[in-house]
């Protein structure tokens, strides 16, 4: 059964993008069965769970037309022998729990459960609605092609308002049913369907609002995480910013003053010494002044570095260069920088630790690893922001050095660590002894549901 419904599936598995996902989930399906005991029922459950999980990769990938999810469901039915009305039910309930889903933003975990819903029930409609700040009724994600008029938007904000008849509009086109929290409303699952569908499709949307509801709350520990850190982040940016002032106010102006002071000694010394011990002192106020310049110059850019500003208002990929050529002009070491794919999507405080964390590397590098060659790699996809600092110099033993570090006081990695676990994501130093020393970071990718855009609702 599982071997046919494989070799039938293989026509809708025509694009390099989705073959992984094809290959993972004939595994998935053959363990299911295997653990289950490889009898028929076995073997019906994991067939099931095949499609639901190929059916799932084919949306992550690429849109799908409603023909090529009939004929997925179709050729389910025949396979397991059973309806077609079951077959699109029990896929709908698989996919749209899929454990895939918790790798994803919130955001497009819930669109891709709302295209399957679309895609399976019989409905020709579906909009996700939450309450504003004022009570009105917000649109977060909308799928098929009639905008949500204002009718659905009264069913929705009476669904999530409690009342008992907001579910269903007055010709029986538009059902509605709570996404709840704590046993409360908080959201309003709002589809359209005939009424000869409405107790079909209300047990599928039931369904897809237990389904939502663990996404949502998600969502919602994701922003208060979200809320923590960005105050976390800007109290130490702010600390940073003062201090860039306080170097900008202070030790740099007082360098242009000695500056100053050195500029006349070399004047006073050309009026008032002859011979060679003028040429001599002279000489030495040079290599001074030169010194002057040369600190003048690295502190104006530690002390621009130190701006959050200089961060948000370019891009990554030359926010990184610049600091890897600075890096460069102040060592012997040769840096290798590579930036790729999507990186506009990252927050600022994801930008704004990037940053740091990257500033703080090449400096651990300059001063305690000997390296000679440096490879930065960063890399943006759906799934969030990935880098890589690596060196080459002489390593170290990763758990003794940061718990000394820690003792003194130093907490250069340990910070590094610290910024990305309040970011939600994964930080890890690989080292040895002779080296090489790797440090890898992870920072999803996230948009909270309520930021997506709401199409104007047509005026009905």
């Amino acid at each position: 059964m599982l071997d046919q419904l494989e070799a039938d599936f293989a026509r809708f598995d025509g694009h390099p993008d989705t073959a992984a996902a094809f290959a993972a989930a004939g595994v998935r399906a053959r363990g299911l069965a295997e653990a289950a005991g490889g009898g028929d029922d076995a073997l019906r459950s994991a067939a099931l769970a095949y499609a639901a999980d190929a059916l799932t990769g084919l949306k992550l990938e690429r849109a799908l037309p409603q023909s090529t999810v009939g004929e997925m469901v179709s050729t389910v039915a025949s396979a397991i022998g059973c309806s077609t009305e079951a077959a699109s039910l029990d896929l709908f309930l698989r996919a749209a729990s899929n454990p895939r889903l918790l790798e994803l933003p919130p955001l497009t975990a819930v669109e891709l459960q709302l295209s399957l819903l679309l895609a399976l029930a019989p409905v020709s409609d579906v909009s996700l609605w939450t309450g504003g700040p004022l009570g009105e009724a917000e649109c977060v994600v909308h799928v098929g092609e009639a905008q949500p008029t204002r009718r659905v938007r009264h069913i929705a904000r009476a669904t999530f308002a409690g009342e008992s008849s907001g579910g269903v509009s007055e010709r029986g086109w538009i059902h509605s049913v709570p996404v709840k929290r704590w046993q409360q409303p908080y959201a309003a699952l709002v589809v359209r369907a005939r009424p000869d569908c409405r107790a079909r499709a209300l047990t599928f949307i039931e369904e897809a609002a237990a389904l939502l509801a663990p996404v949502l709350e998600r969502d919602m520990l994701l922003q208060r995480n979200a809320e923590r850190e960005r105050a976390l982040v800007e109290s130490g940016e702010r600390r940073l910013l003062r201090l860039g002032y306080d170097l900008h106010d202070g030790p740099i102006q007082d360098l242009v003053a000695l500056a100053g002071d050195v500029r006349l000694a070399h004047t006073q010394v050309a009026e008032h010494v002859d011979g060679r011990a003028r040429t001599v002192v002279a000489g030495r106020l040079e290599d001074l002044n030169a010194q002057i310049v040369e600190l003048d110059r690295t502190l104006r850019e530690l002390a621009q570095s130190l701006e959050p500003t200089s961060v948000l208002d370019r891009s990554l990929a030359d926010v990184l260069r610049r600091e890897v050529d600075c890096f460069e002009a102040r060592t012997n070491m040769r840096v290798t920088l590579e930036v790729s794919g999507d990186l506009d999507s990252m927050t600022a405080s994801q930008r704004i630790a990037l940053y740091r964390i990257v500033q703080e590397g090449l400096s651990n590098i300059r001063e305690h690893s000997g390296a000679n060659e440096v490879r930065i790699r960063v890399h943006g996809s759906v799934h969030g922001t990935e880098a890589q600092i690596v060196d080459d110099g002489r390593g170290f033993e990763v758990a003794k050095t940061l718990i000394r570090a820690a003792k003194r006081g130093r907490l250069g990695l340990v910070g590094m660590g610290e910024r990305v676990r309040l970011l939600g994501g994964n930080f890890d130093v690989d080292s040895r002894p002779g080296g090489p020393t790797t440090v890898s970071l992870r920072l999803p990718h996230w948009q909270p549901v309520a930021a997506a855009e709401a199409p104007e609702p047509a005026l009905v």
